[in-house]
């Protein structure tokens, strides 16, 4: 039987797709491969199933190039597009069997709809209609793309000639699934395929997809996390080999895992020195800064979470990445972010107001920092607000901070909130600020900001803060950064006189205690944290003074 370049044997009989990514898309200009398990031992399956999925790659390839796409960014989207096709088919096929008559009708049809699309610009004879398809995919990926752009004409085209594949593969299957073949294979009922069958777990890469895939269905994670925990086991997969059984795994490989950790170079993929480099040359080198132990500690985390669900569900019967985290000397928490002076909070104030120093060159600059000396709020929470998130309720100007919106999310069911808007920012005009936005017709308080699936919405304001505002103004260093404004304002209030759970309440932290908890669910009224909210005083003289 004939078998593609792009098809490969493992040491285990596994056929894998290995394909090529041309090197115009590598940040050093070499070329590269993806390598993706078919998850099955039968040439001609693996033949079948890789044909049409080489044929979305090559064309996932030439509008990569064509967009100029990073290549971490192509490799990601190839990846899980390949995998979330081959599961899909052999799900519906292994659930179900052969297709029925009228499912095989159906898909035959889609396939001839898919086809007429791609040559016609005709749309996708779906449920719901093209832009919501395309605005359900954009959404459920995160992705930064806009209606209209180049990028979503080529991800109206790529979702034809994929959804075109996938039909094409599914019927491949199905089409395999009504015959018999006795010229490959164990001669005997007991031969290989029953063993193996009978003693084959699931591999490292199949329960972490699992794995990822219940905790976002439960709303576990939020974006951020999806990728950090994803970076994770793409490590995870590439030390002990993504098709490794689970089963097969000792204390020796969860040793190895954590060693590697301990002098794995920080900012790998960024840095020229280790970028695009296998991971054995990557490690011990010198003059290249390794991560930390707190970060060591997040990826030991995430495997140990990692395979203790395995063990609940099963697939393994012990755990041996529990207990690996570095122990560290305790530290105080608190003094991670130091709370700035009034004398400091006073200059940021006068360089955000009255741009002596010509530092202010955007609106958010000056809202953005205001915003957070007078509330305290998240960069994240603050970065995300709507016009219509500032509103009159009970007679008192607040900010209405929720998840309500688009890519909007909070840290904890605490974090959501109405914050009452200080009389100092209602001075400096900020309701001014909001109606020329609106009358701009803008639906976000700043329009300015583009969304980060792993930063959200405030990487603008972080970096022009942190990095030219505290830098210009002598106040950079490690413990103060835009972060220090909540720790400043939770200070100031408690100072004031204002008690530690109606701070709680205005700040967004979860309450302590089980009075707190359980029996004053309702919370603090708007006026209760409207009076001490105006009790937030930084001692700024006036312009008589």
């Amino acid at each position: 039987m004939f078998n593609p370049a792009y098809l490969v044997k493992s040491r285990c009989g596994v056929f894998y797709l290995r394909w090529p990514l041309p090197k115009q898309l590598h940040p050093q200009k070499k070329a590269s491969t993806l390598k993706l398990s078919l998850q099955t031992r039968d040439p001609r399956k693996a033949l079948r199933l890789s044909r049409s999925l080489s044929q979305i790659g090559e064309r996932l390839n030439e509008y990569g190039i064509a967009y100029g796409m990073r290549y971490e960014e192509l490799r990601n989207v190839l990846t899980e597009h390949f995998r979330q096709l081959l599961n899909e088919a052999k799900t519906e096929m292994n659930d179900t069997g052969p297709l029925s008559e009228l499912d095989r009708q159906a898909y035959e049809t889609s396939r001839r709809v898919a086809k007429q699309a791609r040559k016609t610009d005709a749309p996708l004879s779906l449920v719901k209609s093209d832009d919501d398809l395309l605005a359900r995919f954009i959404e459920k990926y995160d992705l930064d793309i806009q209606d209209g752009s180049s990028e979503y004409g080529w991800l109206d085209r790529e979702m034809k000639l994929s959804f075109h594949g996938f039909v094409k593969a599914v019927l491949a299957y199905d089409k395999s699934l009504q015959r018999y073949d006795f010229e490959s294979g164990p001669a005997s009922p007991t031969g290989d395929i029953l063993q193996s069958t009978k003693t084959a777990g699931m591999s490292i890469a199949d329960v972490a997809t699992a794995y990822s895939k219940e905790r976002q269905r439960g709303n576990a994670w939020a974006a951020k996390t999806v990728i950090e925990k994803a970076d994770h086991i793409k490590l995870l997969e590439e030390i002990l080999g993504g098709d490794t059984d689970v089963r097969t795994l000792t204390a020796m490989e969860a040793k190895r895992v954590k060693d590697m950790l301990l002098s794995y170079p920080r900012n790998r993929s960024k840095n020229p020195l280790t970028r695009g480099k296998p991971l054995g040359d990557v490690l011990n080198l010198p003059g290249v800064e390794i991560i930390q132990v707190a970060t060591i500690n997040k990826y030991l985390q995430t495997y140990h979470e990692l395979f203790e669900w395995a063990k609940q569900n099963h697939h393994i019967s012990e755990n041996f990445f529990s207990g690996l985290t570095v122990k560290q000397a305790k530290k105080n928490k608190a003094g991670d972010r130091d709370a700035y002076t009034d004398d400091q909070i006073r200059l940021i104030l006068q360089t955000v107001l009255h741009n002596e120093h010509g530092l202010v060159t955007k609106p958010y600059q000056k809202w953005a920092t205001l915003i957070g000396i007078y509330t305290g709020a998240r960069l994240g929470e603050i970065a995300q607000l709507d016009l219509a998130d500032i509103k009159k309720q009970d007679g008192m100007w607040v900010f209405d901070i929720n998840e309500e919106g688009d890519r909007k999310s909070l840290k904890t069911s605490a974090a959501r909130r109405l914050v009452p808007i200080h009389s100092k920012l209602i001075e400096a005009g900020l309701l001014d600020y909001v109606k020329a936005m609106t009358d701009r017709r803008a639906t976000r308080l700043f329009p300015d900001f583009t969304y980060d699936s792993k930063n959200g919405w405030g990487r603008q304001q972080s970096r022009w803060f942190n990095d030219r505002l505290l830098v210009q103004l002598g106040l950079k260093s490690k413990t103060r950064v835009f972060h220090s404004l909540r720790h400043t304002v939770n200070t100031r209030l408690l100072q004031a006189g204002v008690t530690d759970p109606l701070v709680k309440s205005i700040i967004g932290h979860e309450q302590d205690g089980m009075t707190h908890k359980q029996y004053f669910k309702e919370g603090f009224t708007l006026q209760q944290r409207n009076e001490a909210m105006q009790k937030l005083d930084y001692h700024i003289p006036s312009p008589e003074t």
